[in-house]
């Protein structure tokens, strides 16, 4: 069961709020042998905040524990749901406290970290309801970190007390530090998603994070409220790129403006486009959770309900099917650092697979994609390039027995948006996209296709949508064929429940009610009349008119209409503005060292060069650098055909400087010595008049780099 999202953002507020107004403190007696002192503000006594006592104190080297009246002075015989050992979570909070300072190196032991013992207030043992949090951690008068814990969540190999101190250094990252810290809007999520990480780092067998949320809605967001304790992913992703010092880094390094993306940009020295790259490539891995540590996640995610690990990836729309030409969902486009996943099925075990990828682009910056295939054969996954792009044909040579493939697409715009904790769907900048694709269908438009066995449940007859076996949900309702309905829940009149959405255990959707998009209705909640839900929403109340797109605390059912959306209305794409043949050609960004250096790109060198075959074939071809690195570069070459058409083209070039090919792409391309030569493939060679074709490569060189002349030769 997923917890109450109100409960839930309770304890989040309270985790990332900072009390920073300075107080007198309060000392306690405590060993001579202890170095660190007691803080605790005196108003906590005076103004019944905490009302701690110090008979109901345990201290150890680095903590002190507060408990209330309810478990008296010895816990350990307290009644049942307020006993304790504060024994064993001091024991537990030192081997943590050892861990991340000494072991993860997260921040050093330097300033009030060193100072101060860390406050541990033990919760629902007073009789003030204030003091009921479940787990939370934070700071004090921007002087020492505090953690509220309730009993059952401190037992032994308690995951709640990992995350908490998570938060907890999180603070001494910038307490006393004036400027720096992850303290602006942008950054809400990243706290959250990081304590998992953390935790994750001490205790890598026993969890996982909330999964279902993530995995659920993948094309969300970055920085989603819906993602917080679940998309550890890209971390995962730094720390084995970068090493697990960069993430360290990026907390104690970031500036009290920036959004976490910014600090890491600047961390690496990368350009904008070189981290939109790299989200790419994080998103491929999450094709089959492809990390060092997938050993250990990957039971939580076969233990997922049935209807998220059922389908892998999202699902597309066929404009022209006959044409190849389909198209995301609006809803399910990738947001800010979101992604889809969209399983392929190739024409033939073997197949080359070509697509054309175009994204709807708005103002200058809000739009951009990185595009790259993964391919599976037996559980392993094979990668091709990145392309940073709006609009590109790229091409993938599947290999004997790949029958699973994906088209990787994340939302990577030229800007990094910093959206605040609660800014969800209607706020955030989608990425929306068409394709055309020959060599493969998208999985679910293939011919004589197959539903997957629908595990603890069944496929709606209405709609084809996964039902729970326990679910009431007559014929008369819709059940979208990606939609779900969850536990013991109830679905009836002519409701529907459409898109990526789904109903959780306990809720009921009647009447006309819809629920679209990525929603999410909460158990308890009771949807009736003619409301609609969608977007990110996730209700948790009784409602029966309005529509509601995003979650929002404070608005409640109040039957207003939908809240406004940041994204321009766009058209549809011909089949004609997708064509294969036509249009920016594929280029696959780099996999340079972990910290390139960008530096200058030189012009382009048109190189005409006719040589004449048959009479009046001819070509000409150009060559441009397009991205540079230190020891490394990626060039772009462009055939063009002269005045008549041509059946295939070879260009040739001499280095001057040493470089050295690596890679390419679209082309048959070898060298010997500094001499290189590149031939069309079966599908780019002929062209009519004045037409082009391009392919790329990846190289190695040195300090100097010029560009060479080219001679192409048509036929």
């Amino acid at each position: 069961m997923v917890q109450s999202r109100r409960s839930r953002l309770r304890s989040i507020i309270a985790t990332v709020i900072l009390v920073l107004a300075a107080f007198a403190a309060t000392p306690l007696p405590h060993s001579a042998a202890v170095a660190k002192t007691v803080y605790i503000p005196s108003r906590w006594v005076t103004t019944g905040e905490v009302p701690w006592a110090q008979n109901r104190t345990r201290e150890s080297a680095n903590f002190i524990l507060l408990w209330g009246e309810r478990s008296g002075t010895n816990p350990l015989t307290a009644p049942a749901d307020v006993r304790f050992d504060p024994d064993n979570i001091l024991n537990q909070l030192e081997s943590l406290y050892n861990f991340y300072v000494n072991t993860m190196r997260f921040t050093p032991e330097t300033g009030l970290l060193a100072q101060y013992k860390i406050i541990v207030i033990v919760t629902r043992t007073w009789n003030r309801t204030a003091l009921d949090a479940w787990a939370t951690g934070g700071s004090v008068d921007g002087l020492v970190g505090v953690i509220n814990i309730a009993p059952a969540a401190a037992a032994p190999g308690s995951w709640g007390l990992a995350h908490e101190l998570a938060h907890v250094f999180q603070n001494y990252t910038f307490l006393g530090r004036s400027g720096m810290g992850f303290t602006h809007a942008s950054a809400g999520t990243f706290w959250e998603t990081s304590a998992e990480f953390m935790a994750m780092q001490v205790y890598p067998t026993v969890a996982a994070g909330d999964l279902t949320r993530f995995i659920r809605t993948e094309h969300l967001a970055y920085s989603s409220s819906r993602h917080h304790y679940g998309n550890w992913m890209l971390m995962q992703y730094i720390k084995e790129r970068d090493g697990l010092a960069m993430f360290n880094r990026m907390w104690n390094e970031a500036r009290n403006t920036e959004h976490p993306l910014e600090v890491y940009r600047r961390l690496t020295g990368i350009t904008q486009a070189e981290l939109n790259r790299r989200i790419g490539e994080y998103a491929q891995r999450n094709v089959t959770w492809d990390y060092a540590n997938r050993a250990d996640i990957m039971p939580f995610i076969n233990r997922l309900y049935p209807f998220v690990t059922i389908y892998n990836g999202h699902p597309v729309e066929a404009v022209n099917a006959a044409a190849g030409h389909y198209r995301i969902p609006e809803a399910l486009a990738p947001s800010t650092y979101g992604y889809n996943k969209i399983r392929l099925v190739p024409a033939s075990d073997g197949a080359l697979i070509r697509v054309r990828i175009r994204a709807h682009v708005s103002a200058a910056g809000q739009n951009g994609l990185a595009v790259g295939f993964v391919a599976v054969r037996n559980g392993t996954p094979r990668y091709s390039p990145v392309t940073v792009t709006t609009d590109s044909t790229l091409s993938f040579q599947t290999q004997a027995g790949e029958r699973e493939v994906f088209l990787v697409v994340a939302g990577t715009p030229g800007v990094i948006h910093k959206y605040a904790f609660l800014d969800g769907y209607p706020r955030n900048y989608r990425n929306p996209y068409q394709f055309r694709i020959e060599g493969a269908v998208p999985y679910g438009h293939e011919a004589g296709h197959t539903r997957p066995t629908p595990t603890g449940g069944r496929w709606h007859s209405n709609g084809g949508g996964w039902v729970d076996s326990r679910a009431n949900v007559p014929a008369s309702a819709y059940v979208g064929p990606r939609a779900a309905v969850y536990g013991n829940s109830t679905v009836s009149g002519n409701a529907r429940i459409e898109g990526m959405a789904w109903v959780n255990s306990g809720a009921t959707v009647t009447g006309n009610a819809i629920v679209r998009d990525s929603a999410l209705v909460q158990g308890g909640a009771n949807l009736s009349g003619n409301v609609v839900v969608g977007g990110d929403a996730e209700p948790a109340i009784a409602c029966g008119s309005g529509t509601y797109l995003m979650f929002n605390p404070d608005r409640g059912c109040n039957g207003a209409g939908g809240e406004a959306d940041v994204n321009p209305a766009h058209g549809t794409f011909t089949d004609a503005d997708l064509a294969l043949g036509s249009g920016p050609s594929p280029s696959p960004s780099p996999s340079p060292s972990p910290s390139p250096s960008p530096s200058p790109s030189p012009s382009p060198s048109p190189s005409p060069s006719p040589s004449p075959s048959g009479g009046a074939r001819t070509c000409s071809a150009s060559y441009v650098i397009t991205g540079a690195w230190q020891g490394g570069f990626q060039g772009d070459v462009t055939v063009r055909a002269g005045s008549s058409a041509i059946t295939g083209w070879t260009v040739t070039w001499t280095y001057a400087n040493g470089q050295a090919i690596t890679q390419s792409w679209n082309a048959a391309l070898t060298s010997s010595g500094a001499s290189v030569t590149a031939g069309n493939l079966d599908w780019n060679g002929s062209l009519g008049a004045g037409a082009t074709a391009a392919f790329g490569f990846l190289a190695n060189a040195g300090a100097t780099n010029s560009v060479p002349a080219l001679t192409c030769t048509a036929r």
